[in-house]
């Protein structure tokens, strides 16, 4: 394994431990899942995580 492969993957779970890919996550199940609107932004998402759970469904 390369050290940039391995900084890689040290960065994606350091984003999956802080919260940070939610939106990731969120924005590929509405895709996935929902067939009408599109997906909130970043600021939105970020906006009703902290007051409520965010779903589209």
């Amino acid at each position: 394994m390369s050290a940039r492969h391995l900084l890689a993957r040290l960065w994606w779970y350091v984003r999956e431990l802080a919260g940070e890919a939610g939106y990731d996550h969120y924005v590929a199940h509405h895709r996935e899942h929902c067939t009408t609107g599109s997906p909130l932004t970043r600021r939105e998402f970020e906006r009703l995580k902290n007051s409520t759970s965010v779903r589209c469904c």
